[in-house]
């Protein structure tokens, strides 16, 4: 429990970090340039985005996989240096095909425009990209975390000043953004390949390769359906309800992205923790513990994003996003249900079958999809909530059914229960338009109830020590 909270604490830090950096950028491109320019950068950052999976293929998620099984440190070195030749040979083919297709892409793609000039050296940072995120795993499994924080925030830092540099006072334009990105990417790449020196070398083995491709690969497929069903779903609902409702969405998508900043922080910290543990023999007794606090703090901060949400639309927005206030309790539980999937759906990784969270994942999209289809506008906002909420709870479900049956492990509590039923009353409230006043009573009573909880779980003294 402690390494857990430490990690999190530390991890944690990178996500504000990262939306800061968003945020601080966005109003320098929107003064530098024109709409069409700032168009024109993201449709880059978007498609190198989307290439890495093809460079990486999950590769470091198998190196996490592996590494504590491999106790000697040239084993460990060998497996690490084979899974980065797989990255650099998958990225030159990535970099080679991209070239190949250039035109191909910008008739498609970009509908014209005369910036191959910036698609190219947006393939320089793409192969820069691939390496950093492929060493950035190391120092996480070391057990570095403070150090994997510190190099990402300064390269990211970097990025910032050396993006800023190059638009504001080199005026290189829409380069001068790829610039930045190329910057941040190579000083990132070289600290993480010094902090990894020891375990990096001139070794290939082909058994270790075939095993890391049986692991990582059939991750890919539902990555890709994650990253699809964003756009997908505002798709629809501008297709259903009308490019407004698509607004409110988009508008309590932002609310509640501080469950992202948990969902990222948790993401970080727990693959290390699970693969160095998950064989020892106090492994469930620990796991239940640690889920069901996470569980406490993402439901507690569900309820209280709930109960505030009409305050918050209209004081964060204005009035006219004052409806967003009932998709905000939907999809503060969808995050909440995302982090405990992260937590407790691990059986696959641990058992080394990747292909059933592809399978789960596809379950997950066409259920959205389908209910987005059936629904239209027949329950309102309601719908696009349910639309989103059932999907994950029956992916929770279908992914933490297995780990438990085959694990034999243990996991739901009645405290979650209690708040779940809680949170569910919360949204109801919204529903019905309840006063400020008795929402933030009752919110007061349940802060002190889930801050008894934590007494009880002993996490306050943690903290404190």
């Amino acid at each position: 429990m402690k390494d857990f909270l430490k990690h999190i604490s530390v991890y944690g830090v990178l996500p504000v970090i990262g939306k800061f950096a968003g945020f601080f950028l966005v109003p320098i491109y929107a003064r530098v340039f024109s709409s069409y320019e700032f168009g024109i950068v993201e449709l880059l950052v978007t498609l190198a985005s989307f290439l890495m999976f093809a460079c990486n293929l999950e590769f470091y998620t198998a190196i996490g996989r592996f590494f504590y099984d491999r106790e000697a440190l040239h084993e460990k070195k060998k497996l690490i240096s084979t899974g980065l030749f797989l990255t650099l040979i998958f990225t030159v083919l990535v970099i080679i095909l991209s070239f190949v297709f250039e035109d191909l892409l910008f008739e498609k793609y970009f509908e014209g425009g005369d910036y191959h000039f910036e698609y190219r050296i947006s393939l320089v940072w793409l192969f820069f990209s691939a390496l950093y995120t492929y060493l950035g795993i190391i120092p996480r499994y070391d057990k570095k975390p403070k150090l994997f924080v510190l190099i990402t925030a300064v390269s990211l830092l970097i990025r910032i000043g050396s993006t800023i540099l190059y638009v504001l006072v080199f005026d290189a334009g829409v380069a001068g953004v790829i610039y930045g990105h190329i910057t941040g990417s190579a000083i990132s790449t070289i600290l993480n390949g010094i902090v990894s020196w020891k375990y990096l070398g001139f070794v290939f083995n082909w058994q270790d390769a075939k095993e890391i491709i049986r692991f990582s690969v059939p991750i890919v497929p539902g990555l890709l359906l994650i990253g699809l069903w964003n756009p997908l779903s505002r798709s629809l609902v501008s297709k259903f309800f009308s490019i407004e409702t698509v607004g409110l969405l988009s508008f309590a998508v932002r609310i509640t992205s501080v469950m992202a900043i948990l969902n990222s922080a948790i993401h970080l910290a727990w693959n290390p923790l699970l693969f160095e543990n998950y064989k020892k023999d106090t492994f469930k007794a620990d796991v239940y513990r640690i889920s069901r606090l996470v569980s406490v703090v993402a439901l507690f901060g569900s309820i209280v994003l709930t109960l505030l949400s009409p305050e918050i639309c209209i004081y964060i927005g204005t009035p006219e996003y004052a409806e967003s206030a009932i998709l905000i309790g939907f999809l503060a539980l969808n995050g909440s249900l995302e982090v405990l999937t992260r937590m407790r759906g691990f059986g696959p990784l641990v058992q080394k079958k990747t292909y059933l969270l592809t399978a789960t994942e596809l379950i997950r999209t066409g259920l959205g999809v389908a209910l987005l289809f059936v629904l239209q506008n027949k329950l309102g906002l309601i719908g696009i909530g349910l639309a989103f909420i059932i999907p994950s709870f029956v992916k929770y479900i279908l992914l933490v059914f297995y780990t438990s049956n085959n694990i034999e492990i243990k996991f739901h509590s009645f405290i979650e229960l209690f708040l779940l039923i809680l949170l569910g009353i919360s949204m109801v409230s919204i529903s019905l338009s309840v006063n400020m006043i008795s929402r933030i009573s009752v919110l007061a009573l349940i802060t002190i109830v889930v801050f008894m909880m934590l007494r009880h779980m002993k996490v306050i003294k943690i903290f404190i020590r």
